[in-house]
């Protein structure tokens, strides 16, 4: 969750400026937090390649913006329960395994089509066939393993994938460059 305001992009209004040129900055404000998440949601988020943070799509479809225009900000969150998780990523001492994490593990590999075999039927046909579930499980224990050991979505020394740090040295340009748009608007 992050919130901008127009200083953010070093946009100052004198306090006499007209009202509709202060909307105007406003609606620039919110265009630019929704271009923020389209460049997170199309660039930065994709840009992970096989370590995206995406499986059913929920952490990608959870980016809101909330405009506070009483306050003259705008707020840029995401709405899934593990955002955090993600961005923030999970020290190796604070991962705990239980039977949920590893009931969900399991879910996700036979999903990813980890695991299991390939059989030939007598035609000569090939087909994969999905982990059991004693399969999936196993595979899931030990994935539950390495992330006590290592913890989770941390890589390279890095405390989680930190989306939003990666969207927040874009955002002073988008901000100007929305204003400005909204501005131009109202001659």
């Amino acid at each position: 969750m992050k919130t901008y305001s127009l200083r953010d992009a070093g946009i100052r209004l004198p306090e006499d400026v007209r009202s509709e040129v202060r909307a105007a900055a406003f609606r620039g404000l919110v265009s630019a937090a929704h271009k923020t998440v389209e460049v997170v949601v199309s660039e930065i988020i994709p840009s992970f390649g096989d370590r995206m943070p995406v499986d059913r799509g929920a952490y990608r479809a959870g980016w809101r913006v909330q405009p506070m225009r009483s306050e003259g900000k705008v707020l840029v969150l995401n709405t899934a329960p593990h955002a955090v998780l993600i961005e923030e990523g999970v020290r190796a001492g604070n991962v705990k395994i239980g039977r949920k994490m590893i009931d969900a593990l399991a879910e996700w590999v036979r999903r990813k089509g980890i695991g299991g075999r390939s059989v030939t039927s007598a035609s000569g046909r090939t087909r994969l066939v999905k982990a059991s579930r004693a399969e999936a499980a196993s595979i899931a224990w030990a994935i539950a393993k390495d992330m006590r050991r290592r913890g989770i979505f941390n890589r390279g020394g890095e405390q989680g994938l930190g989306i939003m740090r990666k969207a927040e040295r874009r955002i002073p340009a988008i901000i100007k460059t929305e204003v400005t748009r909204e501005l131009r608007k109202l001659k």
